[in-house]
C-alpha cells in the first residue's frame, strides 16, 4: 500500500477509504487521529473487536455454505421423487 502511495506524490495528500470512513463515523475521532496524529487508547479493546469480527465472519461463511449444502439437498431430494414418480408409472 506504501509503494502505491508513492505513485501519487506525497502521501499526505492522499485520502484513504478508512480516513473517510472514520470521518462519516465520527469526525472527533478523526480529528484526533488524523488532525492531532494521536492514536487510540483502547488498543486493546481494538484488538478483541478485530477477532470478534473475524469470528463473526466464519460463522457467516460457514451458515452460507450449510444453506447451500442444503438447498441442494433438497433439490436433489426432489429429482429423486420426480424420477421414482417417473419410474412407477
Amino acid at each position: 500500500m506504501k509503494d502505491d502511495l508513492e505513485d501519487y506524490g506525497n502521501p499526505a495528500d492522499v485520502v484513504t477509504a478508512h480516513e473517510i470512513a472514520t470521518f462519516v463515523y465520527c469526525s472527533e475521532q478523526w480529528r484526533l487521529e488524523y488532525g492531532l496524529g494521536l492514536e487510540p487508547e483502547n488498543q486493546a479493546e481494538l484488538r478483541a473487536g478485530g477477532r470478534h469480527h473475524a469470528r463473526k465472519a466464519t460463522a457467516e461463511r460457514t451458515a452460507g455454505r450449510m444453506l447451500g449444502i442444503g438447498r441442494d439437498a433438497v433439490l436433489a431430494g426432489l429429482i429423486l421423487l420426480f424420477v421414482l414418480w417417473i419410474l412407477g408409472r
